[in-house]
């Protein structure tokens, strides 16, 4: 069960003591996550406080949104400076000298608000991504997550894309030095060590090893050394870039800050939401969605025999594993509404209310069929033995109320939305609060449940 800690309350700067006498500060983290379509970034603190958070559409060239570009990974880099830009304009960054205890949440009064200049930066990323870097430093298109890869028989799932890479753009795969994943790119653009982030040692055989990269004739120097996450990999230093950042990003993100490495985004959703025990679920929303048991390696032996549909993955926390039931559409389904139905000007919640709310809307098809992909893959992970009672939500979705109230009623199940709802940025800062603070990040309890949707009329399930 997911400690349900008491909500955040605002504090006022006087309050805070910003203007009188001296009290602990909790250090402030710049934590960014880039997505499919969009980068986010939030200001949370080392208490699990979010003073502000805010979500960038990636631009492309013709002006439309959206991830794939040939130019994906400048903006993403784009995207982030935008974020900060944004970030600076709502908050003030006192003096150090000046700085005292200041915890104020995401949903507080519009206008600036005082925070203690920012400790640390940590960045995720969407997986397995990866972005090929030439010799001279640029970057090609690069190659996403949804992208096909050929069969490789390992366990890798950065190699088989790799591979296709090779083989369809010979040119282009002669003149990559190194690949990154997108976080493990911003960072290192932004001064950080050339790095391969793990969630742990574990972790390495579904990257890569040696072994498989001499079987399909991949240079094993094309992937840099491996690190965990949460580990410092350099200092923030704006050498790398082609122009340099405005005055107010310099000021919100000074160099020699830590470079905190983040992981994959699923990894630090599991972080994020606090799923760090045998039986506890993540529901993970977006533009996919994927369900995550938390199990043990016992119960991976108890699986039935031969093809379970799930994705088995090593958890977050060594000793531990994680089944997902994943689906790539969700989110998308909505989006190809918007677009097929020339509403591209509205946002999710909008469009979910409205549909919710108008009989007869031709949207409440879509609803029905997200809902229908929900439940086949409860469906999938119960199979296993496991009955699922409750699930920790995080992503876009689980901020729209009439939603997930849906999703409650259909499933009979109980749904918990973390005060922090993009858990990929509460795991970022799960990690830079240990790097900062030390301590285990499996036992930091940053996770504040800010609503709890219970089943209407609930059914009796054996």
């Amino acid at each position: 069960m997911i400690p349900e800690l008491p909500a955040t309350k605002t504090r006022s700067a006087a309050a805070a003591g910003l203007g009188g006498e001296s009290r602990y500060v909790p250090p402030l983290l710049f934590c960014a996550d880039i997505g499919t379509s969009s980068l986010k970034a939030a200001l949370i603190d080392t208490a699990g406080v979010q003073y502000r958070r805010v979500r960038v559409p990636y631009a492309l060239p013709d002006g439309e949104h959206g991830a794939d570009s040939l130019s994906g990974a400048d903006s993403w880099l784009n995207a982030f400076f935008t974020a900060a830009e944004q970030l600076s304009d709502e908050i003030s960054v006192p003096s150090v000298s000046a700085v005292d205890e200041t915890s104020v949440p995401a949903d507080s009064a519009a206008g600036e608000i005082p925070v203690p200049p920012i400790s640390a930066l940590i960045i995720s990323g969407n997986g397995p991504t990866l972005v090929p870097v030439t010799k001279t430093g640029g970057v090609l298109r690069p190659i996403y997550w949804y992208d096909a890869g050929l069969e490789t028989g390992g366990r890798s799932f950065f190699l088989p894309r790799v591979r296709s890479f090779m083989e369809q753009d010979p040119g282009g795969f002669a003149r990559t030095e190194r690949f990154f994943s997108p976080q493990e790119w911003l960072l290192w653009k932004l001064g950080g060590h050339p790095v391969t982030v793990l969630p742990h040692p574990g972790y390495g055989d579904y990257y890569w090893n040696e072994e498989e990269c001499r079987a399909l004739g991949i240079g094993g120097d094309l992937f840099p050394p491996f690190v965990n996450m949460g580990e410092r990999i350099g200092t923030l230093d704006y050498g790398r870039l082609e122009a340099v950042p405005s005055e107010k990003v310099s000021a919100l993100l000074p160099p020699g800050i830590p470079l905190v490495a983040g992981a994959a985004d699923f990894i630090m959703a599991l972080v994020g939401t606090g799923v760090s025990r045998r039986g506890m679920v993540c529901d993970r929303t977006g533009s996919s969605e994927g369900i995550n048991l938390c199990v043990t390696g016992k119960d991976l032996e108890r699986l039935p025999e031969g093809k379970t549909d799930l994705r088995i993955l090593p958890h977050a926390f060594e000793g531990l594993w994680n089944l997902g039931a994943v689906t790539g559409e969700s989110g998308r389904l909505l989006d190809r509404f918007l677009t097929e139905s020339g509403r591209t000007g509205i946002s999710h919640t909008a469009l979910v209310e409205e549909i919710f709310r108008t009989p007869g809307h031709p949207g409440m098809g879509v609803l029905e069929k997200m809902g229908g992909l929900f439940l086949a893959s409860l469906e999938k992970l119960e199979k296993t033995g496991f009955r699922i009672g409750e699930l920790v939500l995080s992503g876009g979705q689980c901020e729209d109320p009439l939603w997930n109230q849906y999703k409650a009623d259909i499933s009979d199940r109980i749904l918990k939305v973390p005060e922090i709802a993009a858990a990929e940025l509460a795991g970022d800062a799960v990690l830079g609060a240990a790097a900062l603070e030390g301590g285990s990040i499996r036992e930091r309890p940053m996770i504040r449940i800010r609503h709890v949707y219970y089943p209407r009329n609930p059914r009796r399930r054996a």
